[in-house]
């Protein structure tokens, strides 16, 4: 239900030279920054099939998409990691609420190699998710606890509320709608109009 992402966004020789005019400033106002953005998003979007990198849940389901900083830029912890292609991944918005993650810092242990560096959580790109986790699914519920007697699956599910009921149940819904899907092949459209009224309810 949460997959271990493989697909870091791939910068183009301009999109690196406009970073560095940008002097690695997220903020950053400039056109192609933003135009930048919108690539990202778009590629995560694809890659992700639009859903979070830490819950699995469709973006829709509990707000709206965003960019996710793994290793937050925020609060002067780490705006070196700000543009680097395995810290970057889309969240929604309520795995990114100030109640959950937000300017959380998930990193253990810092180290000047982004790979090597020792995470709290389950990393969406570096962790083994079905290592971390394990999941029992049925009809109604589709429950997660820790494998291998992980502390990172630990600290992901009690940061996110992964094992609450509302969580639990979304999982079901979800996991119930794609299996419907392809088991009846339901055209893009459909699936979108389907979408939008379960957003609503």
């Amino acid at each position: 239900m949460i997959r271990q992402l493989t697909t870091p966004y791939n910068y183009t020789q301009q999109e690196k030279t406009c970073i560095n005019t940008a002097g690695n400033n997220w903020g950053s106002k400039s056109n192609c920054i933003k135009a930048l953005k919108t690539s990202l998003n778009a590629h995560f979007d694809t890659e992700q099939n639009e859903k979070c990198c830490y819950c699995g849940l469709l973006y829709d389901r509990t707000g709206r998409g965003e960019i996710e900083h793994i290793a937050p830029k925020g609060a002067g912890l780490y705006p070196q990691f700000s543009y680097t292609p395995n810290n970057l991944a889309k969240v929604c918005q309520l795995c990114n609420s100030s109640s959950m993650k937000h300017d959380y810092d998930s990193v253990r242990t810092i180290n000047q190699n982004y790979d090597q560096i020792d995470f709290k959580i389950v990393h969406p790109y570096l962790d083994n998710h079905n290592y971390h986790y394990r999941f029992r699914y049925g009809l109604l519920n589709v429950t997660i606890s820790v494998n291998n007697d992980s502390d990172k699956a630990r600290e992901s599910i009690r940061l996110f509320e992964l094992a609450s009921e509302k969580r639990t149940r979304a999982r079901a819904v979800q996991r119930n709608q794609e299996r419907l899907e392809n088991l009846y092949n339901i055209p893009t459209a459909i699936k979108e109009r389907i979408k939008s009224v379960i957003s609503r309810n």
